[in-house]
């Protein structure tokens, strides 16, 4: 990819977010030659800081030399605004002096999604929302709203200046190596595509599991719970590809054509096939917080089950399981095929399972049956593909896929419009069953 002069304007670019994930990403660019050393990047937030004390946070939030280097390298600046009425007036003026003719734009927000509408008209009332020449595209933190209301009107607001070409909704469970994989491992494999229906399949287990708390979020994951925090954007879009049909070619908008078909044909079972859940100490956490629960007991733990309406896979058991504070973190798709029922004397007849990794490992193994040959029942074997054996270590950082992407313009690794709205609209039917779901109270580091 040829080398591009980029302006990143990060709205909340004081936040952990930029320090964790954002700052890397960039030294990482700038080492592949995404972006030239000429790029630009400009922090917004309501602090008071100069531009030397925003180069030296962004300097210090990465460990290894040579990405200090890299950062040091790029103009950085910082502009204090409070993202109201007026708040970004300068912004402009302190773009022009950055940008040379030719520039491009990536407007990054990673502040809560109520001040997306506001920053959007702030842009354009400064004259900010495209450049005379490159490219200006805009970038949007998870969640994309609280509901379907508000998910659709943020939808309204933004395309009012920004079309949908332009817009970037980022979910970085899709930049998992394992989730990029799945396309190519389904459709170009026909031995395991053709064993993906009804005809062969039980149940499909989607579980994404942590070991840690709620930690600093709990402010934000008080009103917001597991589902509407992991379950509406991570799960939904891992289900909808592992579940599409092959699309007439493998290019970005057939794809979310397929999920979108997918998303549309999702339907919730009744209440008595979900659980909900708290780990104990959540209670503590959230006093000490001083924050007072109003309106509902917040789920840190969920599974949820789907089923497919579709030809192929109607009838298959959809899970969906995540939470908080368990007995380890790992990231799992699990497909479990149907029992065969073989007449005669055959002891230890298992199950077929084939799971792909999430993380920490991305590896692929297919539990089988074959015959022992030192006894007349059968025995389980695998076949497992090791990634770190065969590619070595998984050292490509997610957001710098993400960032690259949306510098090269390609969306295949975003939610589009109509995918957000759809699982906008599961979550909904699950809202409404919520008093008749089964709610526990789970010990730290359980394993449920």
């Amino acid at each position: 990819m040829e080398e591009k002069e980029v302006t990143f304007v990060l709205f909340g670019g004081s936040g952990d977010l930029t320090k964790r994930k954002l700052v890397p990403a960039f030294a990482r660019l700038v080492h592949e030659g995404i972006i030239s050393n000429n790029s630009t990047i400009i922090g917004v937030s309501r602090k008071k800081w100069s531009d030397e004390e925003y180069k030296r946070y962004l300097v210090d939030a990465v460990n290894e030399q040579r990405d200090k280097d890299y950062i040091n390298k790029l103009d950085i600046k910082f502009f204090t605004g409070d993202f109201t009425k007026n708040g970004l007036a300068g912004l402009n003026k302190l773009m022009l002096k950055c940008e040379t003719e030719g520039c491009n734009r990536i407007y990054y927000l990673s502040t809560s999604f109520k001040f997306f509408p506001s920053i959007v008209k702030e842009l354009k009332s400064n004259g900010l929302e495209k450049v005379k020449k490159g490219f200006t595209r805009i970038v949007f933190e998870k969640p994309f709203g609280s509901d379907l209301k508000s998910s659709e009107e943020l939808d309204s607001e933004i395309h009012k200046v920004f079309s949908e070409e332009s817009v970037f909704r980022l979910d970085h469970y899709l930049a998992k190596e394992t989730v990029q994989n799945l396309n190519i491992l389904k459709f170009n494999n026909p031995l395991f595509y053709s064993s993906l229906s009804n005809k062969f399949i039980d149940s499909i287990e989607l579980i994404v599991d942590e070991d840690l708390g709620v930690g600093e979020r709990i402010g934000f994951y008080n009103d917001t719970g597991a589902i509407k925090d992991m379950v509406q954007s991570h799960l939904l879009q891992v289900l909808s590809i592992l579940l599409m049909e092959m699309p007439s070619r493998l290019e970005t908008e057939k794809i979310h054509d397929e999920k979108v078909k997918i998303l549309k044909k999702l339907e919730v079972l009744k209440a008595e096939n979900h659980l909900l859940g708290q780990y104990r100490s959540y209670n503590e956490e959230r006093e000490k917080a001083g924050i007072v629960n109003l309106h509902r007991e917040t789920e840190t733990f969920c599974k949820l089950v789907l089923n497919c309406k579709t030809k192929r896979w109607n009838g298959v058991r959809l899970i969906l399981r995540t939470g908080k504070k368990l007995n380890r973190k790992y990231g799992q798709i699990k497909i479990n095929y149907k029992a065969v029922d073989l007449k005669g004397n055959v002891s230890n007849l298992m199950p077929n399972k084939a799971i792909i990794d999430i993380y920490p490992k991305q590896d692929i193994i297919f539990f089988m049956n074959t015959r022992d040959a030192n006894s007349d029942s059968l025995k389980e074997i695998k076949f497992q593909f090791t990634k770190e054996l065969e590619f070595g270590p998984n050292t490509r950082d997610e957001y710098a896929v993400l960032l690259g992407e949306v510098i090269k313009g390609d969306k295949m690794m975003f939610a589009r419009s109509d995918e957000v709205i759809e699982s906008w609209k599961i979550v909904e039917k699950i809202e409404k069953m919520r008093d008749k779901i089964k709610f526990i109270y789970y010990e730290d580091g359980s394993e449920l």
